[in-house]
Parts: C-alpha cells; sequence; structure tokens
C-alpha cells in the first residue's frame, strides 16, 4: 500500500468520511500508517475493500494543469513517483502520448528508465543515458507483455485495456521450456525464457496478465519442479490430447537416443520424464501451482 497516498487521505478525513470511506475504514488505516498490529478482520478489510478503494483513488493524479495517469500505485518505490511524473511531461511537450513503466518504478534497484512513446507505427529503441526510450505503436499496446508492463505504470493518458492473446505453437512451448530448465540449471541472472513459461502458464492457464512485480518474484521463486508442473498445465490448458501425442511422442523416443549418447544429459532426462507424465500420467501433478 503507498505511503504516500495514505498519509494523503488521513490528513484530510473530514473529506473523504463517509461518502468515500466509513469511519471503520480509517481507524484501519490509522492503525495500518502507526505499524499497530491489525486483527484478521481489520487485515480482510484493508487488502479487500480499503485497497480497491485506494487504488481507484491513485488512478488518476492532476498536477500544473495537466492528468497523470497512475497505474499499480502501492507497487511504486517511494520518491519515484515524483521524477517520473516530470519525465512524462518532459517528454509528452514533443510526443504527446508518453509512459514509464519497468523496475524504476517497483523495484529498489533498477538499471535503466524504460520511457515508452506512442507514435502511428513501427517500433525503435534508443538510449539518452540511462533513458530508455521505446517507440511503439498504440496497436502494439495491446500484446499481453505490454499489457503487463502498463499495470505499474506512469502515463499521460489512459492506457486501453486491450488485450490481443494469441496462442504459441507446441513446439514454441516446448522450446521456451527447455530453455528454461537450462537458465534454471545454471542461475542464470536474466533468465529470459523462464519469464516467458511463467507468464504464458498465468495468462493461458489462469487467465490471468501477471504485472512485472508479480512475474519478478514469481520467476525468483521458480525451480525446476515448478517450471515441469507450468509447461504440464499449459500443455494440456492450450492443447488437446491427441495432437500433445502426436507432437511429443516422437520427441520421448529422440530423447531416449540422446540421453544414452549424451554424457551430461541431466536435463534431457527431465523432459524425458516431463513429458512422459504429460502423456501417461506417470505421477502426473493433480493440479497446477497456484
Amino acid at each position: 500500500m503507498n505511503e504516500n497516498l495514505l498519509k494523503i487521505i488521513l490528513e484530510h478525513e473530514k473529506d473523504f468520511e463517509p461518502l468515500i470511506f466509513t469511519r471503520k475504514q480509517l481507524k484501519v488505516m490509522r492503525k495500518k500508517k502507526e505499524g499497530r498490529q491489525l486483527s484478521n478482520a481489520e487485515k480482510k478489510a484493508l487488502y479487500t475493500s480499503i485497497k480497491k478503494k485506494m487504488e481507484a483513488l491513485s488512478i488518476l493524479n492532476e498536477r500544473d494543469g495537466r492528468k497523470i495517469y497512475i497505474a499499480g500505485y502501492e507497487n511504486i518505490v517511494e520518491g519515484r513517483l515524483e521524477e517520473a511524473e516530470k519525465l512524462v511531461k518532459e517528454y509528452s511537450v514533443k510526443n504527446g502520448k508518453v509512459f514509464i513503466a519497468g523496475s524504476f518504478l517497483f523495484s529498489k534497484d533498477y538499471n535503466d528508465i524504460d520511457i515508452f512513446i506512442i507514435r502511428e507505427k513501427g517500433y525503435k529503441e534508443k538510449w539518452e543515458g540511462n533513458r530508455h526510450l521505446i517507440f511503439i505503436s498504440g496497436k502494439r499496446l495491446e500484446k499481453p507483455i505490454f499489457q503487463s508492463t502498463a499495470k505499474i505504470s506512469i502515463s499521460t493518458f489512459p492506457i486501453p485495456n486491450k488485450l490481443e492473446k494469441k496462442k504459441p505453437k507446441l513446439s514454441e512451448v516446448m522450446s521456451t521450456y527447455h530453455e528454461a530448465v537450462i537458465e534454471c540449471r545454471n542461475r542464470e541472472k536474466k533468465p529470459e525464457m523462464t519469464r516467458h513459461l511463467v507468464f504464458d502458464y498465468y495468462l493461458f492457464c489462469k487467465n490471468h496478465i501477471l504485472n512485472p512485480k508479480e512475474l519478478q518474484e514469481l520467476v525468483k521463486a521458480s525451480s525446476l519442479e515448478i517450471l515441469d508442473a507450468y509447461v504440464k498445465e499449459l500443455c494440456i490448458a492450450l492443447f488437446s490430447k491427441s495432437y500433445l501425442y502426436v507432437g511429443i511422442h516422437w520427441y520421448i523416443q529422440t530423447l531416449e537416443e540422446d540421453i544414452k549418447s549424451t554424457k551430461h544429459n541431466k536435463s534431457l532426462i527431465q523432459y524425458k520424464k516431463t513429458y512422459e507424465e504429460l502423456l501417461y500420467g506417470r505421477q502426473r501433478d493433480k493440479k497446477a501451482i497456484a
């Protein structure tokens, strides 16, 4: 929960009560602000009705006569909001529709500042110091990855909540899974394929677009066992049993030969085990990892 917004509300309680927050809700918010322990009922109120109302209040922030739209207010690191506002206003003078997103907003540590600039068509990237400028079309905003990015953002315009959901091919899912396993075994610092697999799992199995912070946390928590569960559930959600059998049965046979002829074959053994469980139900997971 964003402390700055909480402070503003508590400083102007009379303006918010009772039309927006009830007296009981304001008492819970004050206890939260003061660091006092909350009861289970108070915690439930805080993270349901109170949180939703605060998110609604944070959507639109108007300063200097210009509207600034804020999404995911509660995830923004304290102090970053003001700097981000200055940047979007600076770039909007020449470019119009601009929004800032990425780790700069929600992570204590970051390498650069992602500044998205909307134009009619095309895609382009360039750097100005630590500012990463990304020029994209409005249509591209409908892609799941950009809808995810926009969930924690500061913009000069309301970002449309439109989704272009494209089903991946089986070969693409398998390739992503294979690379994710290798990333996990090597403990790579930037596991891009793991991000891809986790994101697709939640998109197609849970019908949920993760925001960047959620995605970052889930990727960090991923293990080989979790990756196995994700790819199996993803395949079941996207493809029929008969299609999976035709597409994977031959690959299992290929893996058997490769395992015999390959010295370092732990990943190959894992692929084979996972695909056998998917097709034949051996030790099959009864439910996906939430």
